[in-house]
């Protein structure tokens, strides 16, 4: 245990940041609160040593001896021995020589694979800390075949996610701080060369109020040594990273500000300048416009288009400024569009979309012009239009490609969701149209196409009113469906049972009726029928109204005529004996089966989506009803009949 480790001056620089973030604003702080765990004993330390076969590099030794196990630190804190243990990995084997070190490139075949149809992130062009490299000279690539790159390390933190920080225990890089992801997608090395420095600024920071969200992946120092750093080097890279690191500052001085504004006149002419924008900013709104009117008067419209975008996310000024930051940009951006690359299209309509002088019969033309690589992307953009719906035909006629997928998978995406005959009609039609394999594989465009439908069906029998809770819509999970053989072909004639009635029957008979013969007496059994969801009927709850049940038995398949379907309730009809029928807060697709329940007494349809009060004049036996938050038409029938009433006022 070393004599010099500088207990004092930690503990001093930990009460000034917990005074400084009381609030604990900065990123994980709400987790740790400045607060050291007791340390850890002699004991506890070679215990652990033990357990993972090598001893801790002198600095971390000590802070763990001396200030805490764990505890107060970057992100959500560090972890202690105890947890260490839990997230070390039997393949990690801390014993062995590190395999990372600082500018070490993953293959690419440990990256994790896209997947086909993936949605495009507008920020695609973002800053990757990963490739910060430190000032370290690069070594030859080692053989790492069969080896694990995290071995000879421990994880020390979580940085959120599948993000660690770690700690190299050996080798030539002992006792340095690593930054990983769980995949091997991100490792970079913070440039400080042991663990108390790491920790030492990370304290520093948060006592100067700086911005430290990604801490450690900009450059240490403050306004002048950063200035004086970036006077003496001529090292592009090295430059960029200095004005980067401007930003962790909450304020900037006028000194800072006036070299900003001269140092941002060496990247004038670049193609992408969204790197140094954010600093920029930090100089002055007056500033940052005239920095873009250089630019536009060069003609680098590609570049300005991802400028703008990123700088009206936070622009500096009121509502008004805002918009009429936008207005300047965007007339100026749509005059020159032929001259800007079709990839960036969609930016300028992501943009200025909701504008008022910008509508999308004014612009869908472009479709026609723009080339297959760029149209889906686009085809997105546009169904985000307000008044996309106004311009459905658009939108209809991207809906009948069915060569290209991807763009395929953009109408389907794209398309308004509104109450209209011709677009369920496309959107069925897609469903059937499809390639065989792809339905039964249900491959991303089929789960696309069908769930679309769905909403477009919603708005004819569940559409959404004011004031009264929506229904919910019953759908199975895609695997209970193949099991359940929901989708296969049934022959004429036959009996449709509804999944959800077919899990009730099942509760109330202790399972359900193994043959037809069971299924008719079954049926003729029951005399009250109750449907609502309960907590325990559901596998997924689907967002707002849409709700994924439990499948009822599925080793027991149905034997003909009976089969299952999921938007048929007839079987409900067919229930001879029924006097008591209770749905609440259910969609039913068609309530005409009711027309057969000639026996029923007492009938709830509380916050369905029930209308047609005519179709309760068919039911002779009916004493009390039940019509509260429903969707009522007809209602004039209703003081005709000697029935008991309760629906809404």
């Amino acid at each position: 245990m070393s004599g010099s480790f500088p207990l004092e001056e930690l503990r001093a620089l930990l009460n000034k940041a917990r005074a400084v973030d009381k609030y604990c604003n900065q990123f994980g702080a709400d987790e740790h609160k400045y607060q050291w765990n007791p340390p850890a004993s002699v004991e506890e330390v070679e215990d652990f040593e033990q357990k993972i076969g090598v001893r801790l590099p002198e600095e971390y030794r000590n802070f763990l001896l001396l200030a805490g196990n764990g505890g107060a630190g970057p992100y959500y804190g560090l972890f202690s021995l105890q947890k260490i243990l839990y997230w070390v990995e039997d393949n990690m084997d801390p014993k062995k020589e590190p395999v990372l070190y600082p500018g070490i490139e993953i293959p690419q075949e440990y990256y994790e694979d896209e997947d086909e149809y993936e949605d495009e992130e507008l920020d695609d062009e973002e800053y990757d800390c990963a490739h910060m490299l430190d000032d370290v000279e690069q070594e030859n690539d080692s053989e790492t075949e069969g080896e694990n790159y995290l071995q000879g390390c421990i994880p020390i933190g979580s940085q959120g996610d599948s993000y660690f920080m770690y700690l190299l225990l050996s080798g030539p890089n002992e006792g340095r701080v690593v930054y990983v992801e769980s995949e091997l997608t991100y490792v970079f090395f913070p440039r400080e060369q042991g663990f108390l420095a790491w920790y030492k600024r990370w304290l520093r920071e948060v006592s100067g109020g700086y911005h430290i969200f990604w801490f450690g992946t900009n450059l240490d120092g403050d306004e002048d040594e950063l200035r004086e750093r970036y006077q003496n080097t001529t090292d592009k890279e090295e430059k960029r990273l200095i004005l980067s690191s401007m930003e962790k500052f909450p304020v900037l001085s006028a000194a800072s500000k006036a070299w900003i504004v001269e140092a941002v006149q060496e990247y004038i002419h670049e193609s992408n300048t969204r790197w140094l924008l954010g600093f920029l900013q930090m100089a002055g709104t007056k500033e940052l416009d005239a920095f873009l009117e250089q630019r536009w008067a060069l003609g680098l419209y590609d570049g300005i288009i991802w400028e703008i975008y990123d700088v009206r996310k936070h622009y500096r000024g009121s509502e008004e400024e805002t918009n009429a930051f936008l207005d300047h940009w965007g007339k100026r951006i749509m005059k020159v569009l032929p001259q800007i690359s079709q990839k960036n299209w969609y930016i300028a309509f992501e943009m200025f979309k909701k504008r008022p002088w910008l509508k999308l019969r004014d612009v869908a033309g472009l479709l026609e012009i723009v080339g297959e690589k760029e149209k889906p992307t686009l085809l997105r953009t546009f169904g985000a239009f307000p008044d996309a719906a106004d311009n459905l035909d658009l939108f209809l006629k991207e809906l009948e490609e069915r060569e290209n997928l991807e763009r395929l998978n953009a109408a389907l995406l794209a398309v308004p969701v509104v109450k209209d005959e011709t677009l369920l009609a496309a959107l069925e039609r897609v469903c059937e149209e499809l390639d065989e394999e792809l339905r039964r594989s249900y491959d991303l465009v089929f789960k696309n196409a069908r769930a679309m439908a769905e909403h477009v069906r919603d708005e004819f029998i569940n559409p959404q009113l004011l004031g009264i809770m929506r229904p919910r819509r019953i759908f199975l999970q895609i695997g209970d469906e193949i099991n359940l053989k929901v989708n296969e072909k049934h022959e004429t004639g036959g009996i449709a049972v509804h999944p959800f009635i077919a899990l009730v029957i099942q509760e109330c008979f202790g399972g359900l009726p193994a043959t037809p013969q069971e299924w008719d007496q079954t049926l003729l059994e029951i005399k009250t029928l109750i449907l609502k969801i309960k907590k325990w009927h559901l596998r997924v709850d689907g967002s707002t109204h849409w709700t994924y049940i439990v499948p009822p038995d599925k080793h027991i398949p149905l034997k003909n005529p009976y089969y299952y379907a999921l938007s048929d309730w007839s079987l409900i009809g067919r229930m001879c004996n029924l006097k008591r029928l209770v749905i609440e807060q259910l969609c039913i697709e068609d309530f005409s089966f009711l027309e057969e329940c000639k026996n029923v007494e007492t009938l709830s349809l509380y916050n369905t989506n029930f209308s047609d009060c005519r179709i309760l004049l068919k039911l002779p036996k009916l004493k009390k009803v039940d019509l509260r938050l429903c969707r009522l038409e007809h209602e004039e029938v209703l003081e005709k009949m000697e029935i008991e009433l309760l629906r809404s006022d």
